[in-house]
């Protein structure tokens, strides 16, 4: 299918938009107008621009959600965004690749007028000296989409948390040398995290959910994207410390995953807690593949605050996507995480959910790095995890029906039971950003190209089967763009930090 290029507007602008504005950079150039990515730092702000462009935004009604050394994130009303930058606040309707592989019409939001893409005018709007840009947030996509403590039986092959994937992932070994990512703090922005008693029973560290959207609750979580995907930290990890940050809106949209992602950023680094820490994110943009040109402005700015936190010392963790290309696993310095199947024989492929390519926007980079444990295609049906019950994921994967686009059937659970089976490059991120917790609970001051040089050194390598149709990069000896360096072996990983790195 032809994704329209041209987008079709006039539809009313929704009561609260979540944005983005950049202040006066150091070096000079608009983030929009990036066209370099190895560095953020031209891009950082001083704090008396920082303080005139947020007395400007306040000024106009808006509200400051979150703060970074390049500019800061806002909601408030469309007339506020109009008030700063002089454009118009409009909607229009795109097709995008989004989660469990449909094609659907999702609602994207813009400033228009002949001020822009520019957020301030030529010199007479009040703010130039103090503010380059303005961009709003679209709804990203989850790489992907009291109960018991104890998961179901069901008739099909799956894996369940956290023996198996800690198996799998050479994780149970480390665990049996005493590394466990003790006191490291992963951060995960997603849909939410639900109190679930899976988590109790463990004993797991979970800290009270930030939710960084006005009117939405810290303790729900409607999709039950985040919930799930969280298990697979644990798995790893064990003694890590989870940080959830949700980004959805009460229907469960993340409308805020940079307003997120720009604070947990500032919570890792304002910690008293030494030593780097890991943000994982299981989600993303969506563009056609191949792109039909460079980043969009949009992507320039939130690319740079992705940079900018990896150069903070922090493990920003990606998901692949699956069968999506999309900007934020692309940014340098950034731990992409594809898929690998492991089969009921121990047979290890390239996960056909997954996506995989060399960057066409940045140089030297592929995606993938390392691969965690992903199903196959239609459902990627693989892993037992907990819901919330009720939830979204809970009811779609148990009533899971032929339907043309998915010919598969329900993963064997009640829809109302607080489990469910599934998995995509949005379980591979958390599983990955586990292993990272490991060797920093091993060697805290590990910088994040350690880290990785650690995971890819290590991988198993995977030399059968293809990524997502879509990209269809077949695995082979050594690197490639199906599986990156292949599956992550963390103990192999954690023997490699204690012995071959300073």
């Amino acid at each position: 299918m032809t994704l329209p290029m041209t987008p079709q507007y006039g539809q009313p602008a929704p009561e609260q938009v979540y944005g983005y504005v950049s202040a006066r950079s150091r070096g000079g150039t608009p983030m929009t107008r990036a066209t370099l990515w190895d560095s953020a730092e031209p891009f950082r702000t001083d704090p008396e621009s920082q303080q005139r462009a947020e007395d400007y935004a306040l000024a106009a009604g808006l509200t400051i959600t979150a703060e970074s050394r390049l500019g800061f994130t806002v909601s408030g009303p469309p007339a506020a965004y109009e008030e700063l930058t002089g454009g118009r606040v409009e909607t229009y309707e795109a097709l995008r690749q989004v989660e469990m592989d449909h094609i659907r019409y999702v609602t994207q939001l813009d400033i228009v007028g002949e001020r822009q893409p520019e957020a301030r005018g030529v010199g007479d709007v009040p703010g130039t000296d103090a503010i380059e840009a303005v961009a709003l947030e679209s709804p990203r996509t989850p790489a992907r989409l009291v109960p018991s403590a104890q998961p179901p039986n069901v008739d099909r092959f799956h894996l369940r948390l956290p023996g198996d994937v800690a198996m799998l992932l050479g994780a149970t070994r480390a665990h049996a040398r005493g590394a466990v990512g003790a006191g490291v703090r992963v951060a995960m922005v997603d849909t939410g995290q639900f109190p679930h008693t899976y988590f109790a029973a463990h004993g797991y560290q979970v800290s009270p959910t930030v939710a960084v959207l006005p009117g939405t609750s810290p303790v729900h979580d409607p999709i039950g994207h985040g919930t799930g995907e969280s298990a697979n930290v644990f798995a790893v990890a064990p003694g890590a410390g989870l940080h959830a940050y949700r980004a959805s809106d009460n229907s469960g949209n993340l409308t805020g995953a940079f307003t997120a992602f720009i604070r947990a950023k500032a919570d890792c680094l304002g910690a008293k807690a030494e030593g780097p820490q890991v943000l994982t994110n299981s989600w993303g943009g969506s563009r056609t593949f191949p792109p039909v040109g460079p980043p969009t402005e949009n992507d320039n700015v939130f690319a740079l605050e992705i940079r900018d936190a990896v150069e903070r010392g922090i493990t920003v963790v990606f998901s692949a996507m699956n069968g999506q290309f999309a900007m934020e696993p692309q940014v340098p310095g950034v731990l992409s995480v594809g898929g690998v199947f492991v089969g009921p024989g121990l047979e290890l492929r390239a996960s056909d959910y997954a996506s995989g390519y060399a960057s066409p926007w940045f140089d030297g980079v592929v995606v993938p790095v390392v691969s965690g444990l992903v199903g196959m295609r239609p459902r990627a049906q693989y892993l037992m995890l907990p819901v919330p019950p009720g939830c979204a994921l809970d009811v779609s994967e148990s009533r899971a029906q032929a339907d043309g686009q998915l010919p598969d059937r329900g993963d064997g659970t009640a829809e109302d039971d607080g489990w469910a089976l599934f998995s995509g490059t949005s379980a591979a991120a958390p599983q990955v950003a586990g292993a990272a917790a490991v060797l920093l609970g091993a060697r805290p001051k590990l910088t994040p190209h350690q880290v990785i040089k650690a995971l890819t050194k290590t991988a198993v390598d995977v030399t059968i089967g293809a990524n997502h149709p879509r990209f269809n990069r077949p695995a082979r000896i050594g690197p490639d763009e199906a599986t990156g360096a292949g599956l992550v072996n963390v103990d192999a990983a954690l023997s490699f930090v204690l012995d071959q790195i300073p």
